[in-house]
C-alpha cells in the first residue's frame, strides 16, 4: 500500500490522541468557552479596620478571601463574613463595600468583570462599620 493511503489515518489518529490529551483531566464533554468579557483582577490587602467606600461595578464583582477575615456588605443587607477560601458575588450595579474586620487584616482577590467601570459613592461611616464590631 502507498503512503498516501496511510496518511489520512495517521492524521486522524494524531487528532484523536491530541484531543484525548487535551481533555485528559475531565470526564465527559468539557468545552472552554471563548469570552470577550474584559476582566480586571487584583489582590488587595486591607489592614485591620480598613475598607472601601460604598461602590458598584457595572457588571459585578467576585471576592475571594485569601487571608484573614473580611467583611462585605450589600446595601440594605447584613454584613457577610468571609474566611480564607470563601467567596462572595455582588451583581452589577449593586452598591456594596468590603474590607478587613475591626481586629484582623485581610487579603482579598477581586475579579471585576466591568473592565474598571466602578462608580464610587460615600465612605462607609464609622457608625455603619462599627455596627459589625461584635462580629468575628
Amino acid at each position: 500500500m502507498s503512503r498516501k493511503f496511510y496518511l489520512p489515518f495517521v492524521i486522524a489518529l494524531l487528532v484523536l490522541i491530541l484531543r484525548a490529551q487535551e481533555n485528559g483531566n475531565f470526564t465527559g464533554t468539557v468545552t472552554r468557552v471563548a469570552s470577550n468579557i474584559p476582566v480586571r483582577a487584583a489582590r488587595i490587602h486591607f489592614d485591620s479596620g480598613a475598607r472601601t467606600k460604598w461602590h458598584a461595578h457595572e457588571k459585578g464583582q467576585i471576592l475571594l478571601c485569601e487571608e484573614g477575615v473580611a467583611w462585605t456588605q450589600v446595601q440594605g443587607h447584613p454584613v457577610q463574613v468571609l474566611h480564607p477560601g470563601e467567596t462572595a458575588y455582588v451583581p452589577g450595579g449593586v452598591p456594596h463595600w468590603h474590607g478587613a474586620t475591626a481586629n484582623q487584616p485581610t487579603t482579598l482577590f477581586s475579579v471585576d468583570v466591568s473592565a474598571g467601570q466602578t462608580k464610587w459613592f460615600n465612605a462607609v461611616t464609622d457608625a455603619e462599620y462599627g455596627a459589625n464590631a461584635g462580629r468575628p
